[in-house]
């Protein structure tokens, strides 16, 4: 019987990377925690995307525009501002600003300093949607997130992550 060199040769079946003695992804610190960190962050944004959309209706993304806008002044920013704040391209902040203003959510009008640049506001609709969807919100991070990490984790976590925001915004 032959086998390739992904089977094992007594069985036929399949190796796994670590039987071969190797990683797709490598083998240093840096490799490991990258895919870990990658698994990680998608499985912890699935399971709130399910979970917010089966509770508010809203998907993770209009949360945090939502967010995005209750927290600016006024409740309202540019939609290049809001791009920026949302890590999101001009089309795609148009279009889910777009569709949250169907919903009622969000209302979209003309800058008065600049009429060819249009603002995006929170709509009292908006506002109470954020408030209730907010607690849902919160209540998911406490089930999913906190649990995962002590105080000091917590604190080593969210020192990477603002160097890797200083790094990231630097390159």
């Amino acid at each position: 019987m032959t086998s390739t060199p992904e089977e094992s040769p007594v069985t036929a079946e399949p190796r796994s990377a670590e039987e071969h003695g190797r990683s797709l992804t490598g083998h240093s610190p840096k490799a490991k925690a990258w895919r870990s960190f990658l698994e990680a962050s998608a499985l912890i944004t699935q399971q709130m995307e399910k979970r917010l959309h089966a509770a508010t209706g809203l998907k993770l993304a209009d949360y945090n525009l939502l967010l995005t806008l209750a927290e600016a002044p006024q409740q309202a920013l540019r939609m290049g501002e809001l791009a920026e704040h949302m890590i999101f391209s001009p089309s795609r902040i148009s279009y889910q600003v777009k569709v949250l203003s169907e919903r009622g959510l969000v209302e979209r009008f003309h800058c008065s300093q600049d009429k060819r640049g249009m603002t995006a506001r929170l709509t009292p609709a908006g506002q109470e949607a954020f408030a209730a969807a907010s607690k849902v919100h919160a209540q998911h991070i406490r089930e999913l997130f906190h649990p995962a990490l002590d105080d000091a984790e917590a604190e080593q976590l969210r020192v990477i992550s603002e160097n890797m925001q200083r790094h990231l915004g630097s390159v």
